[in-house]
């Protein structure tokens, strides 16, 4: 189906003025989104015909039990979509036979026969989507020369081993930022339609770092953005530390009334950053999903025999550069501010 005729049909059929929640169909029925981060919040709904975990391997074995043991109703069709990241990872030993029975090399394979009567395990690539883009298709093939975890992950979706070199190894998840830190601002990576616009909301008490993840979306004008941050509770006066690389899109959020600057950039700033954060430990929030996948993946470049080139894989970064902007600007050394922008608190 062309992309669109399938946009059109779908905005015929679903109230797309509907809270961000839940979504109601024209013929009364809906489509509820809820997270797993607390236990009560599928509680709630009843008798529902289907059931769509996404990013099934976020979801700890323990959480999925007690939903899928919980739901209400007649006959029920649960859906599991996820990247299979770990081989170690709960679903493979819980669905999967041994990857011996299915997997081929350059994952041409659709269908496996799952050890689970009940369930369908159907295998995908970037190359069954009719809707990725050329970029997308560039990036994920380039994985193959910057890393072979990565290309057998998210280019060929087999199994990947236990991860190695990763950036950042002292972290923790909480419920959230603790009310007794100290606010320090707000940290944005700019995205739009291959990358997400990030935002990450940063407090700090004594030598801990928290994290919480504001925003984390694609193709959003900036115009849009300000209006996203507004209804997420940032303040005009709150401080705002931005990716240097797009003065305009700065500029036109300072316009629009926010207390953003642009980030500190130079030599070695990346490295730099990195070390300066790694002095803390890091504290991320539960509901922080997307700044957790990539603390869970974000990694140093490796040579052929398995040695770190101590230059970190530009993947799996974009909420946490954001953090790294923040903590740079307000953390290290000198100060570089926009003409006209208001003075940042120290």
């Amino acid at each position: 189906m062309k992309k669109d005729k399938m946009t059109t049909i779908t905005e015929r059929i679903l109230n797309l003025e509907s809270v961000n929640t839940a979504g109601t169909a024209r013929n009364g029925n809906m489509i509820i989104a809820r997270g797993l981060d607390k236990e009560h919040k599928t509680k709630s709904i009843k008798d529902p015909t289907g059931v769509w975990y996404e990013e099934m391997n976020e979801i700890g074995f323990n959480d999925f039990i007690k939903t899928t043991t919980s739901l209400r109703g007649g006959i029920i069709q649960e859906i599991a979509t996820f990247n299979p990241e770990m081989e170690t990872d709960w679903i493979n030993s819980y669905f999967f036979p041994a990857k011996e029975n299915y997997e081929k090399a350059e994952g041409n394979f659709h269908y496996v026969r799952s050890i689970r009567e009940d369930t369908t395990i159907l295998h995908t690539t970037y190359k069954d989507n009719s809707y990725v883009t050329p970029q997308s298709a560039e990036l994920l093939e380039s994985f193959e020369d910057i890393d072979e975890n990565y290309y057998r992950i998210y280019t060929l979706g087999l199994w990947g081993g236990v991860l190695e070199g990763l950036v950042y190894d002292r972290w923790e998840i909480v419920d959230e930022i603790p009310k007794e830190a100290k606010m320090l601002g707000y940290g944005l990576d700019w995205g739009y339609s291959n990358d997400p616009t990030a935002i990450v909301k940063i407090g700090k008490e004594g030598n801990t770092l928290f994290l919480d993840e504001v925003l984390y979306k694609k193709g959003l004008t900036n115009q849009q953005l300000a209006s996203e941050m507004i209804s997420r509770g940032i303040k005009y006066t709150d401080d705002l530390v931005a990716d240097s690389a797009e003065p305009k899109s700065i500029q036109e959020l300072f316009n629009s009334g926010f207390n953003v600057h642009p980030a500190l950039k130079g030599q070695d700033s990346v490295r730099a950053g990195i070390d300066k954060l790694k002095q803390y430990e890091l504290r991320v929030t539960g509901s922080s999903s997307n700044l957790i996948r990539e603390l869970k993946h974000y990694r140093w470049k490796m040579d052929k025999d398995g040695n770190s080139l101590n230059v970190p894989i530009d993947a799996f970064n974009h909420g946490l550069d954001a953090v790294r902007y923040l903590v740079g600007f307000k953390m290290m050394g000198r100060r570089k501010r926009m003409i006209g922008v208001r003075s940042i608190r120290l």
